[in-house]
C-alpha cells in the first residue's frame, strides 16, 4: 500500500513548478554555437525573406521580398523577386552580383575592409552555420533572453557606415528577424521563414549560381 504524502504542500509545490520556473527553464539556455548549429543543414535549404527598408533620404519605406539560399559547405544565394529580381550570391571568398533587368554583373573577394562584404557576409555566415567566418568579420555578441536570444555584429575592422546588424530568434528556435543599423539613420529588417529543402531546392541553388556565373 502506497504512503500517503504527509505534507499536501510539497505536492502543491510539485504541481506548481511549471509554473513558476521561467520559460527558457524548459530547454537549454542558448548560445551562440547552439544557435549557429540549429542553422545548419547537410542538404540544400530555401528561406523565404521580406525585407523593409528605411532611408534618411526617402520619406517611405522601400519594401523587398525573395528567398536566401544555402549549399553546404559555402554557397550562398540571396535572390530577390520584389520589386524587381537581383542575385547576390557568396562561393567561398567570391562574392557575385547580377542585375538581369539592367544586365549588370559584379565580382569581387569577400573581405573584412569592403563595405559591402560587411553587408551580406553575415547571410553566407548564418545560413552556411560558418563560425569562423563570422568572427573573421565581425566582433559577436551573443545574449540570451527570456523571450528571445540576440546576436549583435559589429564591424571587426573600421567602418564608417557604424553598421551594427541584430540578428533575432525565439528561444531554441532559428533566426528569424534581422535588423541592419547605420549611423545615418539608414535602416533594414528582414523577416526570415525557412521555406523548403531538399533535391529540388540542390537544382535551383545550382541554376541560380550558373545564371550569377554567366553561363
Amino acid at each position: 500500500m502506497k504512503k500517503p504524502i504527509k505534507n499536501p504542500s510539497c505536492l502543491k509545490l510539485l504541481l506548481l513548478l511549471p509554473v513558476l520556473l521561467p520559460a527558457n527553464a524548459a530547454h537549454a539556455v542558448d548560445t551562440e554555437w547552439k544557435v549557429m548549429q540549429r542553422m545548419q543543414s547537410d542538404t540544400a535549404v530555401r528561406i523565404a525573406y521580406r525585407e523593409t527598408r528605411i532611408l534618411e533620404l526617402i520619406d517611405q519605406p522601400w519594401q523587398g521580398s525573395g528567398y536566401l539560399y544555402s549549399l553546404a559547405p559555402d554557397l550562398m544565394i540571396k535572390e530577390q523577386l520584389q520589386p524587381e529580381r537581383v542575385l547576390m550570391g557568396i562561393k567561398g571568398d567570391r562574392m557575385l552580383y547580377f542585375d538581369p533587368v539592367n544586365n549588370l554583373r559584379h565580382r569581387g573577394e569577400l573581405d573584412a575592409a569592403n563595405p559591402l562584404s560587411l553587408h551580406i557576409a553575415f547571410f553566407n555566415a548564418l545560413v552556411n552555420a560558418d563560425v569562423a567566418l563570422l568572427h573573421r568579420v565581425y566582433r559577436v555578441d551573443f545574449d540570451a533572453r527570456e523571450q528571445d536570444w540576440l546576436m549583435t555584429l559589429k564591424p571587426r575592422r573600421g567602418d564608417r557606415s557604424g553598421l551594427t546588424v541584430v540578428i533575432s530568434g525565439q528561444p531554441g528556435q532559428q533566426a528569424e528577424r534581422i535588423e541592419i543599423r547605420q549611423v545615418d539613420g539608414d535602416f533594414s529588417e528582414f523577416l526570415l521563414r525557412k521555406d523548403a529543402e531538399g533535391e529540388a531546392i540542390e537544382t535551383e541553388v545550382n541554376r541560380l549560381y550558373k545564371e550569377l556565373q554567366g553561363n
